[in-house]
């Protein structure tokens, strides 16, 4: 006696749901980089710097001068000689929006740095933006991010014994008053095209319900046709 059946069988089911599920897009999360000494980027890959800036408002209210900056420029170091490759840089509000871009790709260039625990020279990437009063309240409004996009090929940058949050100096400007941004986390990824948003939960969520509805169809389909014996 054999056993046949017109119903789609387990193993069919399962990898239907495996293929609805893969077909789904994943992102990786970013990778929290703030202590460490050093960081490797690919291509395309970049560095998400999150800055306080509520400072120079409060010293400029204690001046008397407007509260919101008008210049923010910023410097990073690595090791000597630095990487070889061009660099971008923006500013996005801490939701992801771009609020501008500076308006020069970037190469590493020999500087000398000193400090406590290192002395020599160093490769330095550093640019200045200045802000229309739009992009100005909109940093003066809430944390910035400073994103540094690698656009030559794989290398690795930081400065031990210093911190990737330690290697970037950032300042805020305006109206004759300088104040250094707090670099509070830097994180390591790659960012979405623009226009084009990363997925998030939601994707997963729909995943699942996609799977749910695929495996419950399944299980009706095989009520309807039971396993037939034949001699």
């Amino acid at each position: 006696m054999r056993t046949s059946s017109n119903g789609v069988g387990g193993w069919q089911a399962g990898a239907v749901v495996a293929l609805l599920a893969a077909s789904l897009p994943l992102a990786a999360g970013p990778l929290n980089v703030t202590s460490q000494t050093t960081a490797s980027l690919n291509t395309n890959d970049a560095l998400f710097f999150t800055l306080a800036t509520y400072n120079f408002a409060q010293d400029a209210a204690t001046f008397g001068l407007p509260t919101l900056p008008t210049v923010v420029s910023f410097s990073f170091v690595t090791s000597s000689p630095g990487p070889s490759g061009y660099w971008d840089a923006l500013l996005e509000t801490s939701s992801g929006s771009v609020i501008a871009t500076f308006p020069d790709f970037m190469e590493y260039e020999t500087a000398l740095y000193q400090s406590g625990s290192y002395t020599g020279t160093v490769g330095e990437i550093e640019g200045s933006l200045t802000l229309s009063s739009a992009q100005s309240q909109a940093i003066g409004s809430s944390a910035v991010v400073l994103v540094l996009q690698n656009l030559g090929s794989t290398v690795t940058v930081g400065l031990p014994p210093y911190s990737i949050a330690h290697d970037l100096t950032a300042t805020l400007s305006g109206n004759g008053l300088s104040v250094g941004g707090v670099v509070t986390q830097v994180n390591l990824d790659d960012p979405a095209p623009p226009g084009v948003p990363e997925p998030g939960p939601g994707w997963l969520l729909a995943g699942a319900a996609l799977c749910w509805t695929a495996a419950i169809a399944l299980r009706r389909l095989r009520r309807r046709h039971p396993k037939q014996h034949a001699a």
